[in-house]
């Protein structure tokens, strides 16, 4: 399968780093102009990347350098404005939040009209995303607009990349599964999770979560108790853990964002 412009394509999230890995692969290319959609803010993107050779777009309400709304709508003119410019991959990080803030339903007519758009233009759209968040349905409904890129191929090789026709969960070498995104002061940096939907909620898809939170640093074992409940008990505590690790990382990123007005006395 060749990857060709006027197509969106998805690769398996695994973790932040990898991601840019993947970005920083790519500007070895000069064949492509690379855009990189994110909610990391600029100096948290400079300890892993090069921006001075992307065109960055910041995913934030805030009004700065670099940044853009969060909305469909802006992204969608951004996408659709780069089909004027020669061969250009634009990777949309965080495109799961996006999921979260817009809805399922919505974030599909948006990938549907970004493949329309985008239709004999020389522009790749990549996302990351992670089935663990989705039910089947979303997923097979997905799978009929965007191709899967197998990431066991070097990037190098994308040209002429394998499809995979079923989107799977990673399976973590011991090494891996120790390994989590780390801050500027090398504690684990958090990040949001999408929320597991009710529909197709497990006991596996609990631990899976719990695990994902331990290595971000965060203490759950207020969760551990729904492994023993029945699935509508798990899911509601569960719920209730969800919001509060939200909450920890809402202020965690502000903290980080703001940590330059914040005198360390005050924390």
């Amino acid at each position: 399968m060749k990857f060709e412009g006027g197509n969106i394509f998805s690769i398996t999230f695994s973790n932040q780093d990898s991601l840019l890995e993947i970005a920083d692969k790519l500007l070895e290319n000069n064949d492509f102009n690379l855009k990189l959609m994110s909610r990391m803010p600029p100096r948290r993107l400079l300890e892993h990347i090069d921006i001075s050779k992307i065109e960055l777009f910041w995913l934030t309400e805030r009004d700065t350098e670099y940044s853009m709304p969060p909305n469909l709508e802006s992204i969608n003119r951004e996408i659709i404005s780069s089909k004027n410019v020669d061969e250009t991959i634009i990777i949309i990080d965080g495109f799961e939040w996006l999921i979260d803030l817009h809805g399922k339903e919505n974030i599909l007519n948006f990938i549907n009209d970004v493949s329309d758009s985008l239709h004999g233009s020389k522009v790749r759209v990549i996302f990351p995303i992670d089935e663990l968040s989705f039910d089947s349905v979303w997923i097979s409904r997905m799978k009929k607009i965007v191709r899967h890129i197998n990431l066991d191929i070097p990037v190098s090789d994308f040209k002429e990349f394998e499809e995979s026709t079923d989107i799977s969960i990673q399976k973590e070498s011991p090494r891996e599964q120790m390994e989590f995104d780390l801050g500027v002061d090398g504690a684990p940096r958090l990040s949001i999770l999408s929320r597991l939907p009710q529909t197709g909620f497990t006991q596996a898809l609990l631990v899976k979560r719990i695990l994902q939170w331990r290595r971000m640093g965060l203490d759950v074992s207020e969760l551990e108790p729904a492994l023993n409940y029945d699935t509508n008990q798990a899911y509601e505590l569960y719920c209730l853990i969800e919001e509060k690790v939200r909450r920890v990382v809402d202020l965690e990123n502000y903290l980080y964002q703001n940590s330059h007005e914040i005198d360390s006395s005050e924390l």
